[in-house]
């Protein structure tokens, strides 16, 4: 018995140095049903945790009003807990404290029990925290699936609003853009328990209307995410104010989306929690508007690219038809036969349908005398030992008549393949077929300059930052062919080398054309390739002048340090001596995504530094010629 009171002073010792929250009491009931519990005794850090004084004696429904209202499940696992003498170990969230506790509670005797608890208050909103953010991220994982999945806004936009619900945990979502001619939001989609709050929804983007000092008009106005923590906060005048309490939502996010750097409209979230939308969770959003945004902007390069290409296929069909109804009578041989004949060819050699020629050797309806001539001239052409030609030649009609045939011809590529193109004209009509031809030729030349425009146009799109870097080239380096005493038909032939020399771009990725950081050695090495790349593309066609080969050498220095050949000096062909240098006039001169354009003056310091070394001096001199008569400070690209 000695030691009786060794023990009762360590039991009041832990029972009131204990950190945790501790409560004895006793259940009461009513019909053999938990009701209620009085508080017998409770530790030190009973009052700390919960933040309640003097409840010994207490019935906890007079102690914490509204428990039993509220939290009659606590009562309820109290008593299972007397009731089977099983301890249990749990979290609950008082409603009536508003707190988290996390319980570990026995029965230490018949209609008793303890309680041992702590708060977990913080903890839980971490993890509720950590949960909602783990939820978005899963969202936004779908979201970016749908971006590379989907082709156009009415693909993507509901499958957005249903990953920001289903995933993101989201009450409801809609996307609204906006109609320029009423300044209102149109909802497009939408996904989620909206309780009517859409139906006939009048939301506008102008601040002297009522309409738009909601959440969404004041994102679109003002260019901005704008978070509603609390729509109890909201003035209750704002019109829909009624609309949001009916549909039970607690806080919103609205963000803008754009297209083309312009705003187009909002996606706009919505949640039953008050302050649903914490910093971390205002980032992920903010970052997924914005990648909607660059996927819109991608659907729309990607219509213009689909309407380029479309106008490249009518520009192609008037070409051919230009052809077709043309009085010039034009063929095609590859293989030793007619691949194609136009009805002016078919009618000019007397056999009236074009059927009758194609599939057949051209020499077959020659004269004998003249066969083998013929037959050596399109040898020579073939082989490559000439470029062009011009023959006279005797055709013999269906009918028997001979008619006497000149023709021109052009060693070219017909679908991918070596062929011979050329024209026949009827001698005896010499003067009045040659002034025909001649428009024919000009029309010819207008339809290519046509298709070498949209080629391009289209290598524009594809990358934003050097749009009308071609043409300025051109420009740049037709003005110092003429410096230089080029004649009308070699200025052409530069204009249309520097109109296509960068058109091997449109092998390398976009995002690596349009990366505002420094490219890494990998990346560099695929610029690099664009030269190689631009002569694949434009070998395959038969130009007049060295088109393929100016592309492949526009980067090449005197020196041999450019690429991609390392050629020197004259190993250079000149036109593309021209083009380094209009090119990196250019260059410099024009805004790139990893810097500002330069002034002018800084252009042609470098054109002068490396003048001898990188850069061709006749050259280099009349670039700065050009430019300093004109004026540094006052002189533009533009004015060339």
């Amino acid at each position: 018995m000695s030691g009786l009171p060794v023990e009762e002073g360590v039991y009041h010792s832990l029972f009131n140095n204990l950190l945790n929250g501790l409560a004895y009491c006793r259940i009461i009931y009513e019909d053999g049903k938990p009701v209620d519990y009085v508080y017998l005794a409770v530790n030190a850090a009973f009052t700390g945790q919960t933040g309640l004084a003097n409840v010994v004696g207490k019935r906890a429904s007079e102690a914490i009003p509204g428990l039993s209202e509220l939290d009659g499940d606590l009562i309820r696992i109290y008593g299972r807990v007397v009731a089977t003498g099983r301890p249990e170990r749990f979290d609950y969230f008082v409603v009536a404290l508003q707190t988290w506790f996390h319980l570990s509670v026995y029965s230490p005797a018949q209609d008793h029990f303890v309680t041992i608890f702590d708060v977990i208050s913080e903890r839980k909103v971490a993890e509720a925290k950590i949960q909602r953010l783990s939820r978005f991220n899963a969202a936004l994982n779908q979201c970016n699936q749908a971006m590379v999945r989907c082709t156009s806004e009415r693909e993507l936009f509901p499958q957005i609003c249903r990953a920001a619900v289903e995933f993101g945990g989201m009450t409801m979502a809609w996307i609204g853009v906006i109609d320029g001619a009423t300044l209102k939001v149109l909802p497009v989609d939408s996904f989620g328990d909206d309780n009517g709050y859409l139906s006939n929804i009048d939301i506008s983007i102008d601040a002297a209307s009522r309409f738009g000092c909601g959440p969404t008009g004041i994102a679109l106005r003002e260019n901005r995410p704008y978070w509603c923590q609390d729509f109890r906060d909201f003035p209750v005048a704002i019109p829909g104010h009624e609309r949001t309490a009916r549909a039970g939502f607690g806080s919103s996010a609205a963000l803008p989306l754009h297209r083309n750097g312009a705003v187009i409209g909002t996606f706009n979230l919505y949640s039953d929690e008050i302050n649903a939308f914490d910093n971390e969770l205002r980032e992920l959003l903010a970052g997924m508007a914005t990648d909607i945004s660059f996927t819109l902007d991608n659907f729309a390069r990607e219509s213009q690219r689909k309407r380029a290409e479309e106008e490249l296929r009518a520009a192609e069909e008037r070409y051919r038809s230009l052809v077709e109804q043309s009085i010039a009578a034009t063929y095609i041989i590859q293989d030793d036969k007619f691949a194609y004949v136009n009805p002016r060819c078919a009618e000019i050699m007397g056999r009236g349908q074009i059927d009758v020629l194609t599939g057949t050797n051209p020499l077959q309806w020659i004269a004998p005398a003249d066969r083998d001539r013929i037959a050596e001239d399109l040898r020579q052409l073939m082989g490559g030992k000439t470029q062009k030609i011009t023959h006279e030649f005797v055709v013999l009609c269906r009918d028997g008549s001979m008619v006497r045939i000149g023709a021109n011809a052009s060693r070219a590529t017909y679908q991918g393949r070596p062929a011979i193109i050329g024209l026949l004209q009827d001698i005896s009509e010499r003067k009045r077929t040659e002034e025909m031809t001649e428009r024919h030729m000009m029309q010819l030349k207008t339809a290519v300059m046509s298709t070498v425009g949209v080629a391009t146009t289209i290598s524009g799109m594809r990358d934003p930052y050097t749009a009308g870097h071609e043409r300025r080239v051109a420009e740049v380096a037709a003005a110092i062919g003429s410096e230089l005493g080029f004649d009308t038909q070699r200025l052409e032939g530069l204009r249309i080398a520097a109109s296509l020399h960068d058109i091997g771009k449109i092998k390398i990725p976009s995002e690596i054309l349009s990366k505002p950081g420094k490219l890494s050695a990998v990346e560099y090495r695929m610029i690099q390739g664009h030269a190689n790349a631009s002569y694949d593309v434009l070998k395959e066609v038969e130009w007049f002048w060295p088109v393929a080969e100016v592309a492949l050498q526009h980067h090449e220095r005197m020196d041999g340090s450019g690429y991609p050949q390392g050629l020197k000096g004259e190993e250079i062909l000149l036109e593309a001596r021209i083009m380094a240098v209009a090119d990196v006039v250019e260059a410099m001169s024009s805004h790139r995504p990893y810097r500002a354009g330069l002034r002018v003056d800084q252009a042609l310091d470098e054109i002068e530094s490396g003048r001898g070394t990188l850069y061709d001096p006749e050259v280099a001199d009349a670039c700065l010629k050009i430019f300093r008569e004109k004026g540094v400070h006052r002189f533009s690209l533009a004015d060339i």
